[in-house]
């Protein structure tokens, strides 16, 4: 699927700072790429146009148990979702209205949670349903919300939407994705391929910029912006040694206000965007590199 230009507005999903994976026993798999811009799977050209508001936790085997993400207050449960599959709403103490689409009709009474009853992060929620094979999650603006909304393709996002992909990537500690125009531009502006506005739309200088950076990354020079090109830029800019102070700090503080520090399997990278922590361009990204040895 293609992401759609409509997310580059929207805002990202805040919450707590370190929510729960909602799946324990299963892998965390997802693909940011992949968020937004397309009909669910399997949705049928002729016979749907519905678009992702959301993103899929994909590779969940049949009867995971789910979990709550973070404290929260359980206002539906066995909620109309797809086929088979039902969702669970909460409305969590930080200000979201999450949706956990994907358990199995009833699966919540196992575990005796009920519309309107408060949980904590990590408690029991109900069991994901083998045929649907995933979770499907949704962040919005909490407000007076108790339903989840319908994205029709030419329609503008709906109201309150917000983009899960940072929420759900610290929920497993990974680094932050370059998922909008301006991040992209900045990273390529960093390793000296790009030399326009960042805050300009996607266009001809920048697949230029990324063919440039993917030729000298030694990945397909597609102007494609894929999951083994961000790979690659984010190594590159890791490792870049002639970074400034205001790009690549010796060390900054997280959203959580602690110190980065390597972690493995980072290659010491964290990227705080978009409000996370607001430093350099305008529109606010700060690429924050590993803290280099004296």
């Amino acid at each position: 699927m293609a992401r759609t230009t409509e997310w580059e507005q929207l805002e990202m999903a805040g919450g707590d700072p370190k929510p729960a994976w909602p799946i324990p026993s299963a892998k965390p798999k997802f693909a940011t790429w992949s968020l937004g811009g397309g009909r669910p799977f399997g949705c049928d050209v002729s016979e749907c146009a519905r678009w992702h508001a959301g993103i899929d936790l994909t590779g969940v085997p049949g009867k995971a148990i789910v979990v709550a993400p973070e404290d929260a207050t359980v206002l539906a449960v066995d909620r109309g979702w797809s086929g088979d599959a039902k969702a669970i709403f909460l409305r969590t103490e930080s200000g979201l209205f999450v949706v956990l689409g994907g358990v199995i009709k009833g699966s919540s009474k196992e575990f005796g949670v009920t519309a309107n009853m408060p949980v904590r992060k990590g408690d029991r929620l109900g069991r994901v349903l083998g045929s649907y094979g995933m979770i499907h999650l949704e962040t919005y603006r909490a407000e007076s919300r108790r339903a989840n909304s319908v994205w029709w393709k030419g329609q503008p996002p709906p109201d309150g939407l917000l983009n899960p992909t940072h929420y759900v990537e610290r929920m497993v500690g990974d680094r932050l994705s370059l998922v909008r125009t301006v991040h992209r531009h900045e990273a390529l502006k960093a390793l000296g391929h790009y030399t326009g506005d960042v805050t300009a739309p996607w266009g001809e200088a920048s697949k230029a910029a990324l063919r440039a950076a993917q030729a000298a990354l030694n990945v397909d020079a597609d102007g494609v912006w894929g999951p083994n090109t961000e790979d690659a830029i984010i190594t590159a800019l890791g490792e870049e040694k002639n970074c400034t102070a205001d790009i690549c700090p010796a060390q900054a503080p997280t959203a959580a206000g602690k110190s980065t520090s390597e972690r493995p399997g980072s290659r010491g990278l964290w990227l705080a965007l978009a409000g996370v922590t607001a430093v350099g361009v305008a529109a606010g990204v700060v690429i924050i590199m590993r803290r280099r040895a004296a």
